[in-house]
């Protein structure tokens, strides 16, 4: 079976729409939190549809031997090389140093105390302040007095605050500041040799690190291009199935599902979905679209005999921890839940019937390949 493909669903936008391969999960994980579990709306009935006679409602087209082309993209030297600076630019480090001197464009962390006529002012001291030279993020001449000095030494510099500051009371008046630069902040980078492909990877030397990367561009290229063309063929079976007579209790909990999808949507932007203009039979048109596409998947699943094992709901649960890159306890830690109970709070219950759906339709298809 190829590999899951991803689903997130947004209103008017069809609930087959592909995100980016380990990418996903991620998405749904951070949308989730702010969302509180319920504003990704993706097979809210499940239960409902498992008892629905679909020979009395559905009318499926044809979903067997459709024709489709696999067009896998073939990987060039030069974006082989792109992946590899790519991943010499990730692999920079940021190291403490607590030696040296001050230059432009350095990154330091100090204190700071400043005083206008001997006496201290409001907002004028901090503690391990991040500074980078050169920013202008102080005041004039604050950053530039610092250039030269030593790392864990102790400074007084002198400086005007520009007359038209936005605190009256300090605009246009010198003060002084003690200052301990308590270090800074060096970013190591690394050269494409040898040690680092060993540091990086289990290869030893350029021919076989490159061989790798090339080989996992191309697998994701294939495992792109085929899920491309397993929702051009779904596309085609949803175009060719027709829907006899819509349950109107499936259509009127989709609009409530959509309706508390855009009200929480809107929330998160400080307005509301009168205001972002969207109608009743907005919201009518997009829940029948929604389940015009659950019925057609579900017609399918029955009439074939597809189900879902118990081991392709763990599969589907170990790929989650595997495209988050996390463990159980630091997905559970991350989202206050265990996956199996993030996925059916999430409503993601049928992504695994609709990746078996999926691969019969495309394994059943006519497929040329590139």
């Amino acid at each position: 079976m190829s590999k899951k493909r991803k689903v997130i669903e947004e209103v008017k936008i069809p609930w087959y729409r592909k995100v980016k391969k380990s990418t996903w999960i991620m998405t749904a994980i951070i949308v989730a939190m702010v969302l509180a579990a319920a504003g990704i709306i993706i097979y809210a009935h499940v239960d409902a549809y498992s008892k629905i006679n679909y020979d009395k409602v559905v009318e499926l087209g044809k979903y067997k031997e459709l024709k489709g082309t696999l067009d896998v993209k073939e990987i060039t030297k030069k974006e082989v090389q792109a992946e590899i600076d790519q991943r010499v630019k990730d692999a920079a480090e940021t190291k403490t140093i607590k030696k040296g001197k001050v230059k432009d464009g350095d990154t330091i962390i100090i204190d700071y105390e400043g005083r206008i006529d001997g006496v201290k002012f409001d907002g004028g001291s901090a503690e391990k302040q991040k500074l980078e030279i050169g920013s202008g993020t102080m005041i004039p001449g604050f950053e530039k007095s610092l250039i030269g000095k030593k790392i864990g030494e102790t400074c007084t510099i002198n400086v005007t605050f520009p007359k038209d500051y936005q605190a009256e009371n300090l605009a246009g008046k010198d003060a002084e500041f003690e200052v301990t630069i308590r270090s800074k902040k060096e970013k190591i980078t690394y050269k494409y040799d040898n040690k680092f492909i060993r540091k990086t990877s289990k290869y030893y030397k350029k021919s076989s690190y490159e061989k790798a990367v090339k080989e996992e561009l191309e697998k994701e290229a294939r495992e792109t291009a085929e899920s491309e063309l397993e929702e051009t063929l779904w596309s085609k079976v949803l175009e060719k199935s027709k829907i006899k007579k819509y349950p109107k209790g499936l259509v009127k909990d989709e609009i409530e599902a959509v309706k508390i999808q855009y009200d929480r949507m809107a929330e998160q932007y400080g307005t509301s979905p009168a205001q972002m203009g969207i109608t009743e039979e907005q919201y009518k048109a997009a829940a029948k679209e929604s389940v015009k596409e659950k019925l057609i998947l579900h017609a399918i699943a029955e009439k074939e005999g597809i189900k879902v094992t118990r081991k392709d709901k763990q599969d589907f649960y170990d790929e989650i921890l595997e495209n988050s890159d996390m463990t159980e306890e630091e997905f559970e830690k991350a989202t206050e839940m265990s996956v199996k109970d993030w996925v059916k709070a999430n409503h993601y219950e049928t992504q695994p019937l609709r990746d078996k759906v999926l691969d019969f339709v495309r394994e059943n298809g006519k497929i040329k390949e590139k």
